[in-house]
């Protein structure tokens, strides 16, 4: 009898007591598994460049090594919901017509999504309050176009709008939207653009949605930053045709890329001798409402509107008229700057955002207006200057991601520049305020 009862406490107190030892077991052989992290990290890297293949790939590896673990599911999410971007903003870019094609592309589409829905279904399991499992489940619904199920998660990361991942998100979700709010969209997009290193996800999507807003000129300005990737984004050619087309219904008909090398080739006495009624009537002509001379913002928002039309004497006419009115306005007295940038009048330029600059040294669209003037000028010392002091003063993701790459490449230029006594140049002024500086 005492042999039983023993044998009795000794079975009960395994039962009890294996899931300990079991799950002990279990979380060390994670943690001594050698391969694991590497394998996430190197992926993560490579998804952060846009080289999703090479992600693809070890996160595929990882998985096999720990197939439940709450990261490799949010990787191999994230992954696929980058993935799926591609097809998502090409149905988005393809004409009505190209009916083939946009059949192809939808099956290309479904294909990832079930992909991407299910890890992201499987990483929220995992970590329900974790945030970046849930950024993931609304990027999948939103591919999935299951557009109201994707918002009922937004109250649980829109504290967190500021973050560059939770912006893109955001952004992305309301490109959905039959009537997109534009402004917020676009600022998202900045925002996330500017974290981001060599993906080019968020940059594709700004670059759409201010095609699509009318901003056109913006549009193409944010194209050439996509061209300027080391890795060329998948769907580049299809994002020239479409800014292309964009440009063209804004110009009238215009070839493509015509803008700034019409408006540079006008003499000066042209580009800024357009009376007021002309200046309005353009205005109209074009779209923009009349705007009251006591209400400030509509005169602001008539002003971007005939910019992203290229009007630019009616838009320069309206920022000039708040500028009489206020002349500590450093929003349109920036705006002026953006006109003569926009015209190929560099100096005006210039001397427009120094204004805006000297009326509030921290508006930051003027110090980047001044520093990428400088820069586009060939005056790289100057524009350097700038570009550090924007660094040094307002946080990352705040700025352009190719701020803090300029810097780097004006202070290797810097450090590698020895010119010797055959090298030197003649003294001339230039010269000698470039060295000074």
């Amino acid at each position: 009898m005492a042999f039983v009862l023993l044998l009795a406490v000794g079975v009960v107190g395994w039962a009890l007591a294996k899931p300990y030892f079991v799950t002990r077991d279990s979380g060390a052989a994670k943690e001594l598994d050698p391969r694991l992290a590497p394998l996430l990290s190197h992926g993560e890297r490579a998804l952060a460049d846009g080289r999703l293949d090479l992600a693809q790939g070890d996160f595929d590896k990882a998985s096999v090594l720990a197939e439940k673990d709450s990261r490799v599911l949010l990787d191999e999410a994230r992954v696929a919901a980058a993935e799926a971007d591609v097809p998502w903003l090409k149905l988005r870019l393809l004409p009505a017509e190209a009916v083939d094609e946009i059949r192809t592309t939808k099956a290309q589409l479904a294909e990832i999504v079930a992909r991407a829905r299910r890890f992201s279904d499987d990483a929220l399991a995992s970590a329900p309050e974790d945030v970046p499992a849930i950024r993931a489940k609304m990027d999948a619904l939103r591919l999935a176009d299951d557009r109201d199920a994707a918002r009922a998660y937004v109250p649980r990361v829109v504290g967190q709008a500021s973050q560059p991942e939770t912006a893109y998100v955001l952004a992305a979700l309301d490109l959905g939207e039959p009537v997109p709010l534009w402004t917020t969209i676009i600022e998202r997009l900045r925002l996330a653009a500017g974290a981001e290193s060599y993906a080019g996800r968020a940059q594709a999507a700004l670059i759409y949605a201010l095609a699509k807003s009318g901003d056109a000129a913006g549009a193409k300005l944010e194209l050439a930053k996509l061209d300027a990737l080391a890795r060329p984004y998948p769907l580049l050619p299809s994002f020239h045709d479409f800014v292309d087309k964009a440009v063209s219904a804004t110009s009238g008909a215009a070839p493509a890329g015509s803008l700034r090398a019409e408006a540079s080739s006008k003499p000066p006495a042209t580009r800024s001798a357009a009376p007021p009624a002309a200046a309005a009537a353009a205005a109209a002509a074009g779209g923009v409402a009349s705007t009251p001379a006591s209400d400030p913002r509509l005169a602001m928002q008539s002003a971007a509107l005939a910019l992203r039309r290229a009007d630019f004497n009616g838009a320069r006419q309206i920022y000039q008229s708040v500028v009489d009115r206020n002349p500590t306005d450093s929003e349109a007295i920036a705006g002026l700057g953006d006109v003569a940038r926009l015209q190929g009048d560099s100096n005006g330029a210039l001397g427009a955002y120094r204004r805006a600059i000297a009326v509030n040294p921290s508006y930051l669209p003027a110090l980047l207006g001044l520093a990428d003037t400088q820069w586009e000028g060939g005056d790289r010392a100057s524009a350097a200057k700038t570009y550090v002091d924007i660094v040094d003063r307002f946080p990352e993701g705040t700025y352009p991601r190719y701020v803090p790459q300029r810097v780097a490449e004006s202070a290797s230029s810097a450090s590698s520049a020895s010119p010797g006594p055959s090298t030197a140049r003649p003294a001339s002024a230039g010269a000698s305020n470039e060295r000074t500086e």
